[in-house]
C-alpha cells in the first residue's frame, strides 16, 4: 500500500547562512544546498562546488607511500618485471588497466596482468596465482583493489621471491607485513579515505610520476599525462559506490567533465557505438556504461574490457565490444530470472530483518547485483549466496543504518573469507555453518527491521520557478553532477506555479509544464499517473542532456 510521504525542509542556522551569503557570495538558494551537505566552512564548501585540479592533496600523506614509489622506481630503473593483479569488477579492471598504461608508457616494458575470474575462486588476492607470475619472471608484484587483508598470500609470495605492494580500499582485517597502500590507512577525515581501488591506484601515480621527476627519470622524454585517466577513473569511482567526498569529488567532477569529449579510443568507440549523444548524463554513464564493464567480470571474463581498453582503437577493439555487448545481453536475461526468484520469495518473509537469497552453482559475479537490487527494493540489509560443493560464496550490500560487515566480523569465525566495506562486502562459508549464520542475525537484529509508518521527505528549499532560473543558481547547478553516494542532488519544494499542460508518456508517466509568469519549466514524475493539478512539487533538478535545458525529476506532488 502506498505511504503519504511527510515533506520535511532542512532548515539551516541562520547566522551561518548569512556568512554563507556574505563571505562566499553564493545565492541564497545555493548556500542552503551546501549547507545542508553539510559544509560550515565558506572555504571548503566553495572548494566543493568549484574545485580546481590543483586542489588534489599531497598523495605522501598515505602511509607507506614513499615506500611504494621508492620500490617501483627501483624496479623500473632496473628493468624489472612488473606485475598486476586485478579484482575483476569495474574498479579493479579499470584500476589495473591505469596502472598497466602508466607502467608500460614510463618503461617501454609491458606489465604482465592477470584478473582472476570471481567465479572461480571468489574474492581475494590468491596464492594459487603466485606461481604464474613467477614463472614469467616477475620480481614486483602490484596488486588493484584486492589485498588488503590475505596476509597468508603475501607470505607465500615472499616465499617465492616476490616483492608485493597491495592497493586497495577495503575495509583492514588483517594487515600484511609489506607495503600497504591505501585510503582507510589514513584518518576518516582524510580526503582519502573513502577512495576506490582506482582512485587508490590514480594517487600512487601521482606520487610516483613526482618520484621519478625529481629523481631525473624524465630527462629524455616528457613525464606522461595523469590527467587522461580521470575520465576512466571517475567511471570507478561512480561504479563502487564509493562517497563523492574529498579526492572522490574532485576526480568525478573533471572525469565527468572529460567525458564530454572523452580521450581514450576505447571510450570514443563504446559511446559511437552504442550511440551516445555527448555529452553523456548521469544516467548514460549508470546504465549504459558501467553495466558493460561489469558484465565482463560479472559473466566470468573480466579480461574482456580490459584488452578493449589496451587495444583500441585497433579492429580488434571492435571484436571485443561486440563480445562485451552480448554478454551484457546474457547477464540481463540471467539476472531477470534469479531476481524473479528472489523477488517472490522475500515477499513471503515481509518480517524478516536481513534478506537473504541461497542459490546452487550460479555466476558469482551476479551476487553483488542481486544483493544490491533486493536490498533498494525491499529498503533491508541482503545477502545472496551461492554453493558449490559446499562451500558459500557470498556477498552482501548494507543499509544506510546498518554496518552489517561490522555485525559479522564479531563471528568472523564462522566464515573461511570475509571482507569488503561497510556497504559491499564478500565472504565464503561451509554450508554446514549455514544455520549459525542465519541466527547471528535473529540474535542481534530481532528490533531493527520495524513497519516504517512514515516516509520522510527532507526539502532543501522553497523555490520558485523564476528563482530556480535565475542565472546565478543554474550556474550553480551544473557544477554540482556526477552526484552520488554522500552526495545526493538537492531536494527543492516548488510552489507559486500555475500548470499549464499535463502529459502522459507511455500512459504510465507524468510530465508538468509548470509557469511563473514568463518562465517555464518542466517536470516529470516517472511510474505515476497523475490525474490532477498539483499546487506543491518536490523533485530534484535535472539538465535535459539534449537541449541542456533546467527539469525537475519529480519525487512528490500535493493538492
Amino acid at each position: 500500500m502506498h505511504k503519504e510521504k511527510l515533506w520535511l525542509q532542512r532548515l539551516p542556522k541562520r547566522e551561518l547562512l548569512y556568512e554563507f551569503l556574505r563571505e562566499g557570495a553564493f545565492t541564497p538558494l545555493i548556500s542552503q544546498i551546501l549547507i545542508n551537505k553539510g559544509f560550515t566552512e565558506v572555504k571548503k564548501a566553495y572548494s566543493f562546488l568549484f574545485p580546481q585540479i590543483t586542489d588534489f592533496s599531497d598523495p605522501f600523506e598515505i602511509p607507506e607511500m614513499h615506500l611504494a614509489v621508492k620500490r617501483i622506481a627501483e624496479a623500473l630503473k632496473k628493468g624489472e618485471l612488473v606485475g598486476i593483479y586485478g579484482d575483476s569488477d569495474a574498479d579493479g579492471i579499470i584500476g589495473t588497466y591505469v596502472l598497466y598504461d602508466f607502467l608500460k608508457e614510463v618503461s617501454g616494458k609491458e606489465p604482465i596482468v592477470l584478473i582472476p575470474d570471481k567465479n572461480q575462486e571468489g574474492y581475494g588476492f590468491h596464492a594459487k596465482y603466485l606461481s604464474y607470475f613467477k614463472e614469467k619472471g616477475v620480481s614486483l608484484l602490484i596488486t588493484v583493489d584486492v589485498g588488503i587483508s590475505a596476509y597468508e598470500t603475501v607470505e607465500e609470495a615472499k616465499l617465492l621471491g616476490l616483492s608485493v605492494i597491495i592497493t586497495d580500499h577495503h575495509e583492514v582485517i588483517k594487515k600484511p607485513e609489506t607495503i600497504v597502500i591505501s585510503g582507510k590507512l589514513t584518518s576518516s577525515d582524510s580526503p582519502f579515505y573513502h577512495l576506490c581501488g582506482a582512485g587508490v591506484v590514480f594517487t600512487l601515480l601521482r606520487a610516483l610520476r613526482s618520484h621519478l621527476y625529481e629523481s631525473g627519470f624524465f630527462r629524455e622524454a616528457p613525464p606522461p599525462s595523469l590527467r587522461k585517466y580521470l575520465e576512466l577513473v571517475s567511471l570507478a569511482t561512480l561504479a563502487d559506490m564509493v562517497p563523492l567526498l574529498g579526492e572522490n569529488r574532485i576526480i568525478t567532477y573533471f572525469g565527468f567533465r572529460d567525458l564530454a569529449s572523452p580521450s581514450h579510443p576505447a571510450l570514443r568507440l563504446l559511446f559511437k557505438e552504442i550511440g551516445l549523444s555527448l555529452p553523456p548524463s548521469e544516467e548514460d554513464l549508470y546504465f549504459k556504461i558501467i553495466p558493460r564493464i561489469n558484465a565482463c567480470g560479472r559473466m566470468g571474463v573480466p579480461e574482456l574490457f580490459f584488452n578493449f581498453l589496451r587495444k583500441a582503437p585497433s579492429e580488434d577493439a571492435k571484436d571485443f565490444l561486440c563480445k562485451i555487448n552480448t554478454l551484457l545481453s546474457e547477464r540481463q536475461n540471467l539476472e531477470a530470472e534469479l531476481w524473479q526468484i528472489l523477488a517472490r520469495d522475500f515477499e513471503e518473509k515481509p518480517d524478516t530483518p536481513v534478506l537473504i537469497g541461497i542459490f546452487e552453482n550460479i555466476p558469482k559475479g551476479l551476487l553483488g547485483l542481486l544483493a544490491n537490487r533486493a536490498k533498494n527494493a525491499f529498503g533491508k540489509p541482503a545477502l545472496i549466496i551461492t554453493f558449490e560443493n559446499n562451500i558459500g560464496y557470498g556477498s552482501g550490500r548494507s543499509t544506510e543504518d546498518l554496518d552489517l560487515l561490522d555485525l559479522l566480523l564479531k563471528e568472523k569465525h564462522l566464515f573461511l573469507e570475509l571482507g569488503g566495506h561497510k556497504k559491499a562486502f564478500g565472504f565464503q562459508i561451509l554450508k554446514e555453518n549455514l544455520p549459525y549464520f542465519q541466527k547471528i542475525f535473529e540474535k542481534n537484529l530481532k528490533d531493527f527491521i520495524k513497519e516504517k509508518k512514515q516516509i520522510f521527505c527532507y526539502v532543501d528549499g522553497e523555490v520558485k520557478i523564476s528563482e530556480l532560473l535565475f542565472e546565478e543558481n543554474l550556474f550553480a547547478l551544473k557544477e554540482l553532477p556526477p552526484y552520488g553516494m554522500a552526495h545526493e542532488p538537492p531536494l527543492f519544494l516548488l510552489k507559486d506555479f500555475i500548470v499549464k499542460e499535463i502529459i502522459y508518456l507511455k500512459e504510465r508517466h507524468t510530465k508538468f509544464l509548470l509557469e511563473e509568469g514568463l518562465e517555464k519549466i518542466y517536470a516529470l514524475y516517472f511510474n505515476q499517473k497523475v490525474d490532477f493539478s498539483p499546487r506543491f512539487i518536490i523533485g530534484t533538478p535535472i539538465f535535459n542532456n539534449f537541449n541542456q535545458k533546467l527539469e525537475i525529476r519529480v519525487e512528490d506532488v500535493k493538492l
